[in-house]
């Protein structure tokens, strides 16, 4: 099945509350709807995804940490 936006903008405010705001993955399920367990699964998967195809950024401000908090809300 393909994500759809929602999808990828729920999991983009999951990795925001973990990373930035410091959150527990039991905070973040309780904040999102969902267990610990589905958290860290969807922050496992994208970390497993991102150790297996690397950063394909063009540009050196839109590499991990060249962008702003919630960039995809501005």
């Amino acid at each position: 099945m393909t994500p759809t936006r929602q999808d990828d903008i729920r999991l983009l405010n999951i990795l925001h509350m973990k990373d930035v705001e410091g959150m527990t993955c039991a905070a973040i399920g309780e904040c999102m709807g969902g267990s610990k367990s589905s958290i860290i699964g969807a922050v496992n998967r994208v970390n497993k995804d991102a150790d297996k195809h690397g950063c394909k950024c063009r540009k050196k401000a839109n590499r991990d940490g060249g962008m702003k908090p919630k960039w995809w809300a501005s």
